[in-house]
C-alpha cells in the first residue's frame, strides 16, 4: 500500500515556498478555464521540481567560478598568450616575418659594406628613418574599418538569431496551449469534434465511425508543429554551417569558381526547403486552428510571429552571403605581408642607434606581428557563424540545434505535464538533406581533429542525442 502523499496533495505541500501561489489553494476561485484547472496544477508543481533541482547546480557553478586574484592573473595572461600564438600560426604571419627579417638583414649589411668601403663611418652620413605615415594609411587604417563593419554584421545577425528564437518559442505556445473558448460561451478546443464530411474527405467516402463524435487530437496538432519547429532550426543551422563561398578565391580563380558553384547551390536548396517548404507547413497549421475556431485576431498574430521567424532568416542568409569589402580586404591582406620590409631601413637605424642588430631585428618582428594579428581579427569576424574554426564566431550550434530543442522541449513539459514522451522524426522534408548535414558535420570535425574543442563538442553530441532520445 502508498502511504506517500498523492501528487495533488504534494502540490500543496510546502506553502511556505517563495514560489507558492494562492491560486492553487483549494476552495480559491478559478481565473481560467475549469478543464486546464488541473494542468495549470500539475505546470506549477512542475516548475517547482525544476527549480528545486537547478539550485544544486547553480551551487556548483558558482562554487567553481571563485578563484583567488593570482589565479586568475596567471590563467589570463596564459589564455591571452594562447589566443595571440593562435592569431599568428598562419602562412601570412610567417611569409611576413621571413620578409621582415630578410629585409632587415640586407640592408644591415648593405649599409655596413658601404660604411667600410668609404673607410670610416663618420664619413658616411646615412639616416634609415622612413615616414609613418604610410603605415597608417595603408594598413591600420583599413584594417579597423573592417573590424569595426565585420564586428557589426555579427552583432546583427546576433539579433537576428534571437528574434528567431523568440518567434519561434511564442509560435509553438501559441500553437499548444491558445483556446478560444469563453466562460458559459463555448468550449473551445475541449468542445471541437471531427466532422463527418472531412473525415470522409480524407478516409473515404466508405468511411463509418462506430464510435460516435470522435474529439479532434490537438496534442497531435501541438506534435506536428514542434516537429516541424525543431527541424525549421535544425536546417537552418545545416545552412549557416555550410563553408564560406564568397571571398576572393572564389570569384577570381577556376578553382574557386566551381567550389564556390557547388557550395551556394547546396545552400540555395537548404534554404527554400526551410523557408518555402517548412515555413508553408507551419502556415497550414495556423489553418487548420483558424478552421476549428480560432479567432482571427490570435491568427494574425500567429502569422506576424511566422513574419518574424522568416525576416530573421533572410536577415542571416544575407550576412552570410555577402562579405565585407573584398578591395580592402585584399589591400589590407597584401599590405600586412610586404609593407613591414618595405620599413627595414628604420629598423636597421634602430641596430645602428643602439648598436645592437638583435634590436632592429627585434622590431621588424614585432612591427609584422602586429600588424599580421590585426589583420587575422577581420579574417576571422568575416563568416560569424563558424565557431569551429575561429574564436569570436556565433555558436550557431548552441543558439540553433540544443537550445531550441530545449527550449521548446521544456515549454512541452510544462504544457502536457502527463504527455507521453516525444519522438523526433525525420520527415520528407528532412530525408533529402540527411547527406548534406553528414558532409557538413564530417567537414566540421575534419577541422577540428585532434584538439580540446572537438572532443568536448563529441561529448556534447552524445549528451545531445541521449536527451532527445530519451524524450
Amino acid at each position: 500500500m502508498n502511504t506517500g502523499p498523492s501528487s495533488k496533495e504534494s502540490i500543496y505541500q510546502d506553502s511556505s515556498d517563495e514560489d507558492y501561489s494562492d491560486f492553487l489553494l483549494p476552495n480559491t476561485c478559478i481565473s481560467i478555464s475549469p478543464y486546464h484547472h488541473h494542468d495549470a496544477q500539475l505546470r506549477f508543481a512542475t516548475l517547482r521540481q525544476k527549480k528545486h533541482e537547478l539550485k544544486a547546480v547553480e551551487k556548483r557553478a558558482r562554487e567553481i567560478a571563485k578563484h583567488s586574484v593570482p589565479t586568475l592573473f596567471v590563467v589570463n595572461l596564459c589564455s591571452a598568450a594562447l589566443v595571440f600564438l593562435k592569431m599568428l600560426l598562419n602562412p601570412e604571419s610567417m611569409l611576413g616575418l621571413v620578409l621582415t627579417v630578410g629585409a632587415t638583414l640586407i640592408a644591415y649589411y648593405a649599409v655596413l659594406s658601404k660604411e667600410e668601403a668609404q673607410g670610416t663611418s663618420m664619413e658616411y652620413d646615412w639616416n634609415g628613418n622612413i615616414p609613418t605615415v604610410l603605415l597608417s594609411f595603408a594598413i591600420i587604417t583599413p584594417i579597423s574599418s573592417s573590424i569595426t563593419m565585420a564586428f557589426t554584421r555579427r552583432e546583427n545577425a546576433l539579433r537576428s538569431l534571437a528574434a528567431f528564437r523568440s518567434a519561434v518559442y511564442n509560435l509553438y505556445v501559441a500553437h499548444a496551449s491558445w483556446d478560444w473558448g469563453q466562460c458559459h460561451k463555448g468550449q473551445g478546443r475541449k468542445g471541437c469534434f471531427e466532422n463527418e464530411e472531412d473525415m470522409a474527405a480524407v478516409y473515404g467516402k466508405d468511411y463509418k465511425n462506430g464510435e460516435g463524435k470522435k474529439k479532434i487530437d490537438f496534442m497531435q496538432h501541438s506534435e506536428t508543429t514542434l516537429r516541424q519547429l525543431i527541424h525549421l532550426s535544425d536546417g537552418l543551422y545545416q545552412y549557416l554551417t555550410l563553408p564560406t563561398a564568397t571571398l576572393a578565391k572564389h570569384r577570381f580563380t577556376s578553382w574557386g569558381r566551381n567550389k564556390s558553384k557547388q557550395i551556394l547551390s547546396c545552400g540555395r536548396s537548404l534554404f527554400t526547403l526551410n523557408v518555402n517548404g517548412r515555413m508553408t507547413m507551419i502556415s497550414q497549421l495556423c489553418e487548420a486552428l483558424k478552421y476549428r475556431g480560432l479567432p482571427g485576431a490570435e491568427a494574425a498574430r500567429m502569422r506576424q510571429w511566422e513574419n518574424f521567424i522568416t525576416t530573421a532568416m533572410e536577415e542571416l542568409r544575407i550576412v552570410k552571403k555577402y562579405r565585407t569589402p573584398q578591395a580592402l580586404r585584399s589591400f589590407g591582406r597584401l599590405f600586412t605581408m610586404f609593407l613591414p620590409a618595405f620599413y627595414a631601413p628604420s629598423y636597421v637605424q634602430v641596430a645602428r642607434d643602439t648598436d645592437s642588430l638583435a634590436m632592429g631585428v627585434a622590431v621588424g618582428v614585432v612591427t609584422s606581428i602586429a600588424l599580421t594579428a590585426l589583420f587575422e581579427c577581420v579574417r576571422q569576424l568575416e563568416d560569424p557563424f563558424v565557431s569551429h574554426v575561429t574564436l569570436d564566431a556565433i555558436d550557431v550550434r548552441e543558439e540553433l540545434v540544443v537550445l531550441v530543442y530545449q527550449e521548446l522541449m521544456t515549454a512541452r513539459e510544462v504544457l502536457f505535464p502527463e504527455a507521453e514522451s516525444f519522438e523526433l522524426n525525420s520527415d520528407e522534408f528532412t530525408r533529402g538533406s540527411l547527406h548534406i548535414r553528414k558532409d557538413i558535420e564530417e567537414s566540421n570535425k575534419c577541422g577540428r581533429r585532434g584538439s580540446d574543442e572537438h572532443r568536448e563538442s563529441t561529448v556534447s553530441d552524445e549528451l545531445d542525442r541521449t536527451s532527445r532520445h530519451k524524450h
